[in-house]
């Protein structure tokens, strides 16, 4: 009689392997919930910090434009121009005019005469010796007194340059005009082009605020813009001395030199974490008024403001 030898099978049944499934499917989907979670908040608070960084760099060139504001300009030209809540959600529209503005490329060239000239299409300037700072060939140029009046034809090419000595043994120039000129002691500007100082106009398109129709800072709403007119010249904030808008510098030029400061405010939205809800109905900021609601509650609101002194008015 043959002697059967039993084998022990150790194993796993199918229900105790469909349990480890489910199980393991469950913490898959649980971490997949977790590291998903922490994933959007990570791109949402990078998104935000990126906005900021761009909001506060953004703020800087633009009050570099406005210290710029005036450079170079015709003492009977206001440089500033604001058009108030006239533009999208009702923002302001901002145009400034320079010689030279922070981004332009333009380092601002400038001279003075060194000699009188009366009738001749060639002027004797200060030399630099420094190809960023000394006027070339093929420049356009504004001549300005002292005061800023405007001296001669709104712009000049210059056609050649020589090399000479100032009366004053100076290092100086002859340049060669395409046009006369009649003139004692003055400034010499180089502008942009035959059409004369550059103008730039930040505004707000399809959401961001933009320097001309280039996008200048991203996810803005509003944009306004406040002026400090110090009518009576005390060098004190009195009572209707802010302004939202030069109508009364349009209406009284002389004002213009009274412009103390201007206070620029950006309100910037950008997406909030996920049930995020902005609890105020209602930001104000200059003399406007942003309905959340009618933008959205799910987006994180914050407003930027930056005060400036114009130095060229």
């Amino acid at each position: 009689m043959k002697k059967s030898i039993l084998h022990n099978r150790n194993g796993i049944s199918l229900p105790e392997l469909l349990v480890a499934v489910i199980l393991v499917g469950m913490l898959m989907s649980s971490t997949f919930y977790v590291f998903s979670t922490f994933f959007a908040k990570s791109l949402t608070q990078e998104r935000q910090t990126l906005s900021h960084a761009d909001t506060q760099v953004g703020t800087q060139f633009i009050k570099w434009d406005m210290f710029m504001a005036g450079y170079g300009i015709p003492s009977n030209v206001i440089p500033i121009t604001c058009s108030d809540n006239t533009g999208v959600n009702g923002s302001d529209v901002l145009t400034i005019q320079s010689v030279s503005f922070g981004m332009s490329g333009n380092t601002g060239k400038w001279s003075y005469i060194l000699s009188p000239v009366s009738g001749s299409n060639q002027i004797t300037v200060r030399r630099w010796n420094n190809p960023d700072n000394d006027l070339t060939k093929d420049d356009y140029i504004i001549i300005l007194s002292p005061i800023g009046t405007q001296i001669g034809f709104p712009v000049y090419q210059i056609t050649d340059t020589t090399s000479a000595i100032g009366p004053a043994g100076q290092d100086a120039w002859i340049l060669t005009l395409n046009n006369v000129v009649y003139s004692s002691l003055n400034f010499v500007f180089k502008v942009s082009n035959a059409a004369g100082p550059a103008a730039v106009t930040y505004s707000i398109q399809n959401g961001n605020l933009a320097r001309d129709s280039t996008l200048f800072i991203s996810d803005v709403v509003n944009f306004q813009v406040t002026f400090w007119i110090d009518t009576d010249g005390d060098r004190q904030i009195d009572a209707g001395e802010m302004y939202n808008d030069l109508s009364a510098v349009i209406s009284n030029p002389s004002l213009l030199d009274n412009i103390d400061l201007m206070r620029i405010s950006i309100v910037t939205a950008t997406r909030g974490e996920q049930n995020y809800y902005y609890p105020q109905d209602t930001i104000y900021v200059g003399n406007q008024s942003v309905n959340v609601e009618n933008i959205g509650r799910n987006l994180k609101y914050q407003v930027w403001e930056s005060t400036i002194k114009p130095r060229n008015l």
